[in-house]
């Protein structure tokens, strides 16, 4: 979440903190299995889980009245021991807790871990993990104001996520109420990257909270955790896109560029001649028994000027073929030179109809570009054949014409990396709302089964 800066809610931490007092600590023993536990909430502290035996205790009574006992043959570890002390976005939280909650979506268990970190001046703060991932959270008191599937919240607008049913399958450590195992709120998340407002809601109380995404390396910094911290699978609802930084750039450039060819293309056809230079009609006679090239020879047209400095020629050919072509071996000759040109075109075109409706293939007209012709004085040499029948067509030679090709070859190269962080923005996009209420995507049954 490098360069994101963290939103500022009006108010922050539940309950906040009743005196400015240094921070110290309490320890007790557990009346389930003696075990020694250390309070380091102060008197915000509600109920404190047992490491040893699983034992929640209620610290608002006297007796130490246990509140549920859980014994799991399932030892769970948390991955910032409780006590690590650490600065985090600015402040210095100390991990008092730790539990693990649930959802279940179409009978499949989803796990996370949510640690809860103390200051005795700013209040309480969480952190919670699932699957490598991160987010910082704090409570708010403000209420976000609701529009739909979205709400607008501190001049952002998040997007609902998911709704579901989380119930906390594991405590350990101190907490702020009276936690037990089982206990379930009913949680709707709306996300805004790298942001996350959730709100939990259960038969007592409605509670909202905003979560900021973490990458695992600050986490890890931030607590100096020994070894690396699991790594980040798949993609989270807060995750940040990739490229987030970049893109702007890319896309600025892009445009900038794009500026640049326009401008540059339109030069090109401001300043290109497109100058007719020679036309001429021409009429084939075919050999109906041969159905090959016509009795004449090849011939050749009057000279005509090309004009100007070196540049291309356009050859155009248009014929009256119906259902039938014209195929015609073309020599641009320099007068002065000698130099020959050679090209060949076809011009067909056919036409009908089928059970499937009317048809037609080919075109009557056709064009041959020289890129690169001198100046000077020039004539056609043409050899046409064909079938049988007579076949008219025209011939028309253009001096200096303005071409689109390289502009948009220019365009297809630029559109490139825009393109491709599109691509992976948009893959990346899937794969986040895939896991949400509002899939970008939905797999038909047939591609499932595959």
């Amino acid at each position: 979440m490098d360069g994101d800066q963290p939103l500022e809610p009006a108010s922050a931490g539940a309950p906040p903190p009743r005196a400015r007092e240094a921070p110290r600590i309490h320890t007790l023993a557990c009346p389930s299995c003696g075990a020694p536990l250390t309070v380091r909430g102060l008197l915000q502290t509600e109920s404190i889980a047992c490491g040893a035996c699983g034992s929640v205790l209620d610290l608002t009574d006297e007796n130490l009245q246990v509140i549920s006992t859980v014994r799991s043959k399932l030892r769970v570890q948390p991955l910032i021991p409780l006590g690590t002390r650490g600065k985090l976005l600015g402040d210095t939280l100390e991990v008092i807790g730790f539990l693990r909650r649930k959802v279940t979506v179409e009978g499949v268990d989803y796990e996370w871990g949510e640690y809860l970190l103390f200051n005795p001046y700013k209040g309480f703060r969480w952190l919670s993990e699932y699957n490598g991932h991160w987010t910082f959270i704090r409570t708010i008191t403000d209420r976000p104001s609701a529009s739909g599937g979205r709400i607008d919240y501190l001049n952002r607008q998040f997007q609902h996520f998911q709704t579901a049913d989380a119930s906390v399958t594991y405590v350990l450590g101190e907490f702020f109420w009276r936690v037990q195992v089982g206990e379930t709120a009913r949680v709707d998340d709306y996300v805004s990257p790298p942001y996350i407002v959730s709100r939990e809601s259960t038969e007592n109380e409605i509670a909202w909270s905003l979560g900021q995404y973490l990458e695992p390396r600050l986490v890890a910094q931030a607590f100096q955790l020994q070894g690396s911290l699991p790594t980040p699978v798949g993609v989270y609802s807060c995750q940040p896109g990739p490229f987030g930084a970049t893109s702007p750039k890319v896309y600025g450039l892009f445009g900038r560029f794009l500026i640049a060819a326009l401008v540059l293309q339109l030069l090109v056809l401001f300043l290109s001649r497109n100058q007719l230079v020679y036309q001429g009609h021409f009429a084939y006679q075919g050999d109906a028994a041969l159905r090959l090239t016509s009795g004449d020879a090849s011939f050749v047209t009057d000279v005509f000027d090309v004009p100007g400095r070196t540049a291309n020629v356009v050859v155009r050919t248009d014929a009256d073929v119906s259902n039938s072509w014209i195929y015609l071996s073309f020599a641009l000759i320099s007068e002065e030179t000698g130099n020959a040109y050679d090209f060949g075109r076809e011009v067909s075109y056919y036409f009908g109809s089928d059970g499937d409706g009317a048809w037609s293939e080919g075109t009557r007209s056709d064009e041959a570009t020289l890129p690169s012709v001198p100046a000077g004085r020039y004539y056609l040499r043409i050899e046409p054949q064909g079938p049988g029948g007579t076949i008219s067509y025209t011939v028309k030679v253009y001096r200096d014409v303005p071409r689109w090709s390289f502009f948009w070859l220019g365009l297809l190269a630029l559109l490139l990396p825009p393109g491709f962080l599109f691509w992976r923005r948009r893959l990346f996009e899937v794969r986040r709302w895939s896991e949400s209420d509002h899939p970008m995507v939905t797999l038909s049954s047939s591609t499932d089964d595959d």
